[in-house]
């Protein structure tokens, strides 16, 4: 890669991905039963997950997490989930918590989702029926490029995007769009191909990731699918601003499909 062709994705990349290093918090300080994952992405860099088990596991969700903090940041969002039967395994991408590495172009968060999913079903052997693919923000990219590959439970996208250079032009109209060329995540194309029953949720207020982007994947993607527009919810309080049906909802629509 050219010198400034690569100093130009050093700095998109900075302006994309937030990553922490330290926790905000940990499984133990709630008492719950977890494990420590950790695997090797297919350009060898050593990623660190959570396994989160439930203690009458009914189907495992793989969650990719947003452009910001670490898994220790959603680790609140996980125990709604574990009650209802259904283990979590938080992922951390290349450079956030524990795991090594640092993000160079857009396509590496899908390599890392790769390698969590390998492990999830060839190590854990999981099968796809019972997991589902959770992308949150930035998430929905890798979540959406999986389930077009083969068939799960579902697919769950919190305040996805459309395409990657869209919401930068949403946000920074003076960009050339060209730049991003080492970052096409375009979730419009990937939508598409989807596989498996998809559920949206997303707030009606979202600053970030506009509901109509929400609104136009939904549009694009295949059947079954379903969408919950959180009133007065934003981009970062979806939990607090859907309360219960935050987790409701989506656990309905998986149920059914959950062996």
């Amino acid at each position: 890669m050219p010198l400034v062709r690569w100093l130009l994705n050093a700095m998109i990349a900075s302006m994309i991905f937030f990553p922490e290093k330290g926790f905000l918090d940990t499984p133990d300080n709630h008492r719950l039963a977890w494990r420590d994952v950790e695997v090797e992405t297919a350009d060898h860099v050593q990623l660190h997950g959570w396994y989160l088990e439930a203690p009458r596991e009914r189907g495992v969700l793989l969650f990719f997490h947003g452009n910001a903090g670490n898994i220790s940041h959603r680790l609140f969002k996980t125990k709604q989930w574990l009650d209802r039967g259904i283990s979590v395994v938080l992922t951390d991408y290349r450079g956030y918590g524990k795991s090594s590495g640092k993000i160079r172009v857009g396509h590496d968060i899908i390599t890392d989702a790769e390698a969590f999913l390998t492990w999830l079903v060839e190590t854990e052997k999981k099968s796809p029926e019972n997991i589902v693919l959770y992308g949150e923000s930035i998430g929905s990219a890798p979540a959406l490029t999986l389930g077009g590959k083969q068939k799960f439970c579902a697919v769950i996208l919190e305040a996805p995007f459309t395409t990657l250079a869209e919401l930068a032009g949403t946000h920074y109209p003076v960009v050339p769009k060209a730049i991003l060329k080492d970052f096409d995540l375009d979730n419009m194309s990937a939508i598409k191909d989807l596989r498996s029953p998809l559920f949206i949720i997303q707030g009606e207020q979202d600053e970030i990731c506009p509901l109509r982007m929400g609104r136009e994947l939904f549009e694009k993607a295949p059947e079954p699918k379903e969408m919950f527009v959180v009133p007065r919810g934003g981009h970062n309080d979806l939990p607090i601003t859907g309360g219960a049906d935050f987790w409701e909802k989506p656990y309905q629509f998986i149920s059914r499909c959950l062996k």
